[in-house]
């Protein structure tokens, strides 16, 4: 039986919820050759949008995927950028060696996939070649050539000419759109929003946000429907609740639901089913939330409390007075050191812990007013 509810991996459409209109944005923006900066907290969907906007531009492109995560040097990032390439090539291999390496020619190696290995001694001139690429592969095919980097902060750390030698090529190129996805906020923001940085403005920003209420409710309503479950919409609000319109928070508490109600032969869900899976849920997580809690400074903790208790203006007198700082100076260097380790966010001009399970155990390990 498949699971209404998926999380955790990349998903096709049929699991997606809502993204309707970021998804029409950036299916535009690729096929006018708008390069597009993607960007949000971790578990937010950023992959299967892209991934999804690709599938239906199929027809009318050629996709290189680069997972940035693991390149640890030019060469690697090169063999990652080569390797994708020749991954939605549909001739034969010699052929695109030949036709798209003129400088250096790589090694293939055959595995349950083709990948690209080039020689040592030669990382600067491949990357240049490899940078190259994607243009001649648009000449080549008549087709806009659409490279995705994901977790593209990692390679800021690969060096300092990385950046600007990247940039400086892809301005060239015409037949090629970029999208760049990155889960690290700050970095990412550093990258494309700095001016001192090589790519700064180099494209149309897109930053997912959670899902509104009104957007997951009739979603999740059908999803339990067609598994034959009944919900109310005061249960799936409760859901909600407890996940802040989250994607994969919300997928996962509802996965646990149905995974129990299906175990159990029951029809209609009820409270007491949401507080097992909660609670299942919490048990997961609650070791890597002890974790995290215990690598914190006293400040850090109390700002979190805060936010988790609903606080909103942390500057006055009364809550500084409360939480037991001296100074409002602190109370903005301890949000500036949660922001950069990520564990908060700013939407809708008010700061929310980033993963709502955890706001839920801080409030039930410390507890609300």
């Amino acid at each position: 039986m498949e699971p209404p509810f998926v999380y955790g991996r990349r998903v096709g459409k049929e699991h997606f919820a809502d993204r309707e209109e970021e998804l029409e944005k950036l299916k535009i923006a690729i096929m006018s050759g708008q390069n597009v900066i993607i960007y949000s907290p971790r578990r937010y969907g950023k992959s299967s949008l892209v991934n999804i906007a690709l599938e239906e531009l199929s027809d009318k492109i050629y996709p290189i995927e680069v997972d940035c995560s693991g390149a640890l040097t030019k060469k690697e990032l090169a063999e990652k950028i080569s390797s994708a390439a020749v991954a939605s090539w549909r001739g034969r291999i010699e052929e695109f060696l030949k036709k798209i390496f003129k400088v250096v020619r790589p090694k293939l190696l055959i595995g349950d996939r083709i990948e690209v290995e080039f020689l040592f001694g030669e990382e600067d001139t491949a990357f240049e070649e490899t940078l190259r690429l994607p243009e001649r592969l648009s000449q080549l095919t008549g087709k806009r050539v659409v490279v995705v980097f994901d977790e593209f902060q990692e390679v800021s750390n690969l060096g300092r000419d990385v950046l600007p030698k990247m940039r400086s090529e892809f301005q060239k190129h015409r037949g090629v759109t970029y999208v760049f996805i990155g889960s690290k906020m700050g970095m990412m923001r550093s990258i494309f929003q700095s001016p001192r940085s090589p790519f700064y403005n180099f494209g149309m920003h897109l930053i997912l946000k959670r899902i509104p209420k009104e957007k997951f409710l009739p979603f999740i309503t059908e999803k339990f429907r067609r598994s034959g479950l009944i919900i109310s919409d005061g249960l799936i609000n409760s859901i909600l609740e407890i996940t802040k319109g989250h994607p994969h928070y919300t997928q996962m508490l509802c996965y646990k639901l149905w995974l129990n109600a299906t175990l159990a032969g029951n029809r209609k869900l009820s409270e007491k089913d949401l507080k097992k899976a909660e609670t299942e849920v919490l048990d997961e997580t609650s070791e890597l939330f002890e974790e995290i809690w215990d690598s914190l400074t006293l400040n850090q903790r109390r700002i979190l409390v805060a936010i988790a208790r609903g606080e909103k203006d942390f500057y006055s007198k009364s809550f500084l007075t409360r939480y037991g700082f001296e100074r409002a100076s602190t109370v903005q260097a301890v949000i500036r050191s949660l922001r950069e380790k990520e564990l908060i966010v700013k939407e809708g001009g008010k700061y929310l812990i980033e993963n709502p399970l955890f706001e839920l155990w801080v409030i039930r390990t410390v507890g609300g007013h």
